[in-house]
């Protein structure tokens, strides 16, 4: 009798300690302090989330509040014991003072139910800091991102090299298909050429191909210099003759064609993105459409720069690029801006988007 009593009360503990079994969802330091930190650049910190229950832990989804990003996890199943890294980063422009960026890890861990009464379980971190106001001068690479766009020049090299648009990148109208895969499709794309057909075309396929923001300049290079002469032109030869027209109209896209832009609607695009790191860092790699004046030049270039124009200045993390913009505003540029953490800060940021590396 006694052996058939100890045998069912071990059968209950056992059934009891089964049905107590849980996952427990674990991070050490489930807040993150980064200090303080200038506008515009990104914080990124990892959270470690642990497993310390006796049963799988499930982690359903990642909610980051605004302006904070997540990068996807190794694995959403973790049995007792294990763990998973999950990286956050912030993106502070915009913000200034203090901020409190929240991340919500929805799990299937029972003491983190949602307060709302839902049947999706949530467990909190956080990420806190001072951000504190970047310069006039400064633009971070969030608005740079914001402000890009790739003017791309499908005449042969040696027409482009005669007179083109100053950041226009050349991509000769036969191998643009071999950039495809390094031309983003959400990307704002300008095709232009000598008088505007080729450019048309190019813009028609890659439209049909899935380009959701691409135009062609209407009368291309010879409309630019018919209005503007040798406005943001880089040529050849000293002297640049612009085309004429007879009448002297101008060209208007018509309202049924989408992908047409008028050159002045480019000209009020245009910005000059200047490379201030020397030549051969600017080979290796660089940002599309920047043309490379090294800082020990620059001061003895102003002249050849349009002052109405925005500049906006770049080396590797901001060791020159503030100093420039700065002597610049006070030469008359009044739209100078020196791009707030380098082609460092981009790269972390936007990894490969709109970068030009030289083939290994």
């Amino acid at each position: 009798m006694k052996k058939v009593l100890l045998a069912v009360i071990v059968s209950c503990l056992a059934i009891a300690a089964t049905a107590h079994a849980a996952p427990k969802v674990y991070v050490e330091e489930p807040t993150y302090d980064f200090g303080s930190i200038l506008e515009g650049y990104a914080v990124t910190h990892v959270f470690t989330i642990e497993n310390i229950g006796d049963s799988p832990l499930e982690i359903m989804k990642v909610v980051a509040s605004c302006g904070c990003t997540t990068t996807a996890l190794a694995t959403d199943r973790l049995a007792p014991g294990e763990s998973v890294e999950l990286e956050v980063r912030i993106d502070t422009t915009g913000f200034v003072g203090r901020i409190s960026k929240l991340i919500y890890v929805y799990t299937n861990d029972p003491d983190y139910a949602d307060s709302s009464g839902s049947d999706r379980p949530k467990f909190t971190l956080r990420v806190t800091g001072e951000v504190i106001r970047a310069q006039p001068y400064q633009i971070s690479v969030t608005d740079m991102n914001y402000l890009f766009y790739l003017l791309v020049d499908l005449r042969d090299p040696a027409a482009y090299e005669e007179a083109h648009l100053i950041g226009a990148v050349n991509i000769p109208a036969a191998t643009l298909n071999e950039w495809l895969n390094r031309l983003p499709t959400d990307a704002l794309i300008i095709l232009c050429d000598q008088a505007g057909e080729a450019s048309e075309r190019a813009a028609a396929d890659l439209a049909a191909r899935g380009y959701k923001t691409v135009y062609y300049a209407l009368g291309g290079l010879d409309e630019w210099a018919r209005r503007y002469g040798t406005y943001l032109l880089q040529t050849a030869a000293d002297a640049f003759e612009a085309p004429t027209r007879e009448g002297g109209t101008q060209l208007a896209c018509p309202e049924e064609d989408p992908l047409c832009t008028d050159v002045a609607d480019l000209r009020y695009l245009t910005y000059l993105l200047i490379d201030l790191r020397d030549p051969a860092a600017y080979d290796e790699s660089h940002l599309l459409g920047a043309i490379n004046i090294p800082y020990t030049e620059i001061s003895g270039r102003l002249g050849d720069l349009p002052k109405d124009a925005l500049i906006i200045l770049y080396d590797d993390a901001n060791e020159q690029s503030d100093a420039e913009a700065q002597t610049m505003l006070d030469a008359g540029f009044d739209q100078a801006r020196s791009l707030l953490g380098g082609l460092d800060e981009w790269i972390r940021q936007f990894g490969e988007r709109f970068v030009a590396a030289s083939p290994e």
